[in-house]
């Protein structure tokens, strides 16, 4: 049972992986011009890479935030709606070791749209027609 559950908190941890790397690379298409502007004004492409990371990472932390939140009050309501005569016992290095895992996913899978956008030069970006 508990090699089904894993199995099925990998998948949707891929699922929101995927989802966030879509996400970041849409706001990267549709805010070329912002990236031209910053990198003009000075961000440096490190900065402009590390700036997108972040987002992702957040995005990220958004996710975990309200995974858990509504998570552990559906689970411990399941476990009553099954009738078992079961304690809640809040499982914590585990949910911390799955939180600081789908932060750090997402963050990843910010980075490849992160260094396309800090490949455009900002004469270019600022040329897009919005």
């Amino acid at each position: 049972m508990l090699g089904v559950a894993v199995g099925l908190v990998g998948l949707t941890v891929l699922i929101a992986v995927v989802g966030v790397g879509t996400t970041t690379a849409l706001s990267v298409v549709e805010r070329v011009r912002e990236s031209g502007l910053l990198r003009a004004v000075g961000l440096s492409r490190g900065g402009l890479r590390i700036m997108l990371t972040a987002e992702a990472g957040l995005y990220g932390v958004i996710g975990a935030t309200l995974g858990l939140l509504l998570g552990i009050p559906y689970a411990w309501l399941s476990v009553e709606a099954l009738g078992a005569n079961a304690p809640l016992a809040l499982p914590g290095l585990p949910l911390v070791v799955l939180f600081v895992a789908l932060v750090a996913l997402t963050a990843v899978a910010g980075v490849l749209p992160a260094r396309r956008a800090s490949r455009v030069s900002p004469v270019t970006a600022l040329a897009v027609d919005a």
